[in-house]
């Protein structure tokens, strides 16, 4: 989408007279999606004014050399007018990303790029002040976190009013994301310093004031949803490698391309500010990666392998949970929406003057935020309940599951020595845990799939097929 220039575009009535030099300069038309699923048809719990979402606008800031962006924004934009913001998406010296640098070594740093980034969108956010129609900002990976940065600025300007609904997908500054999770690990801000970018953590809601700001999740993807076990270095990085490759940079079906088609786990909301986490749910990112080598190799998987394969991985690397429990430190999430939100700065009327913040519309139908999918959650990887029994049973082994777990024969507890306290305790296994104690065995991909998991350090003596 982005590269597609268009001139002489004549600024709309309702925009203010920077609206055409600002646009022009800072962003690229977009092109209209067709076909499409619409992911803004909850536009209306945030905006009640019918005529103004008709005429709604779409600003798109792209990830890093994002060439994935048309698959996975073609539900926000759709039918829309969009633009996609003008930056140099790099990455050195990794990416050159948009930049005019031949070569990644000469391109701009992360740094660089995203406040180019930065700028970019604070200026459209002036010139679309005070638009009579809604403005539907969104950013991808390093856009969404040059975008949440903007609306930072934008906020303590008082730029952003009603109208305005930011979109922040697979945020790095979330409060699960890379940046935050990075900081737990000795000597990681000096070697982002190396490659000029700095690690600022987690982003703190009450920056972004009263502006509905939605982060979108998908479990699996470090950018977003950063796994690590200190005591499991070598296979937690696999698994976030996998993640990246799978879930971040796809655009499968089980990626943010198709954010319809997965499930949504839970919707979590900021204690300060005005944010809300929508969490989805896919396939564990090893279990993806088993299915990208299959497909690849020209082999047919069925969704009872892929369910297969999916349990085997979740059995050698449990994914971390998203929760309020989990959340980055300093940042309060909630799973039921506050009453009220606060914010760090004030309102700023027009004229620059101090003004009150709006009266609570709490228990309207434009307040209340619905998950889109109506069915219940029921997480993929839940064990069938098993019946406690009495401690003359338990003395004599009740189960063979909970014998082998005992002995150190799952790989989820027997594995880490020591590490039992703060790695997640396991559900009760299936009784049938035991046959897929060796998934090698049964995996339909060839066996050079199998190499995926060779690094994995010694701790972690079992692997999901590959």
């Amino acid at each position: 989408m982005a590269g597609l220039v268009v001139t002489g575009v004549a600024a709309p009535a309702w925009a203010n007279v920077n609206f055409d030099e600002a646009l022009l300069q800072h962003a690229d038309a977009g092109v209209l999606a067709d076909p499409f699923e619409d992911a803004l048809d909850d536009l209306h719990l945030w905006v009640d004014d019918e005529e103004k979402r008709k005429n709604s606008l779409v600003v798109v800031t792209p990830g890093t050399a994002d060439t994935g962006l048309g698959e996975r924004t073609a539900g926000l934009t759709g039918n829309r007018e969009n633009w996609i913001v003008k930056y140099p998406q790099s990455i050195w010296p990794v990416s050159s990303g948009t930049s005019s640098s031949l070569l990644p070594i000469f391109a701009p740093t992360y740094d660089q790029s995203r406040g180019a980034g930065v700028d970019a969108n604070v200026a459209i956010m002036r010139a679309l002040k005070d638009a009579e129609r809604v403005v539907v900002y969104t950013g991808y990976s390093q856009g969404a976190d040059a975008l949440g940065n903007a609306v930072e600025r934008a906020n303590a300007e008082g730029v952003l009013d009603e109208n305005d609904v930011i979109v922040l997908v697979s945020d790095p500054r979330g409060p699960w994301g890379l940046k935050s999770g990075l900081q737990k690990i000795p000597g990681t801000g000096m070697i982002m310093a190396l490659v000029g970018a700095q690690n600022d953590g987690a982003r703190d809601p009450g920056d972004t004031g009263e502006a509905r700001v939605v982060q979108v999740i998908v479990k699996g993807d470090p950018v977003a949803n950063w796994q690590w076990d200190p005591l499991r270095p070598v296979s937690s990085l696999l698994v976030d490698a996998a993640g990246f490759i799978t879930i971040h940079a796809g655009t499968g079906k089980h990626s943010y391309a198709n954010l319809r088609g997965l499930e949504l786990e839970t919707t979590l909301y900021s204690a300060d500010g005005n944010t809300t986490y929508e969490v989805y749910d896919t396939y564990h990112p090893l279990a993806l990666l088993n299915l990208m080598i299959a497909e690849a190799l020209g082999m047919s998987v069925s969704d009872e392998q892929l369910a297969e394969w999916d349990q085997q991985a979740e059995s050698f690397y449990p994914l971390q949970d998203i929760s309020p429990e989990t959340a980055a430190p300093g940042v309060e999430v909630r799973d039921t929406k506050p009453e009220t939100t606060t914010a760090k700065h004030r309102l700023i009327g027009s004229g620059g003057n101090q003004v009150e913040a709006p009266a609570s519309t709490s228990g309207t139908d434009t307040d209340t935020y619905e998950p889109r999918h109506a069915a219940p959650y029921e997480p993929r990887h839940a064990a069938p309940e098993v019946e406690e029994t009495g401690s003359g049973d338990q003395g004599s082994g009740s189960t063979e599951t909970e014998t082998e777990t005992e002995t150190g024969g799952s790989d989820t507890t027997g594995s880490d020595a020591g590490g039992s306290d703060e790695a997640p305790e396991p559900e009760a296994a299936e009784p049938e845990a035991a046959e897929t104690e060796t998934p090698a065995a049964e995996a339909t991909v060839p066996d050079a799939g199998s190499d995926t998991t060779a690094g994995s350090d010694t701790t972690d003596s079992e692997a999901p097929a590959a």
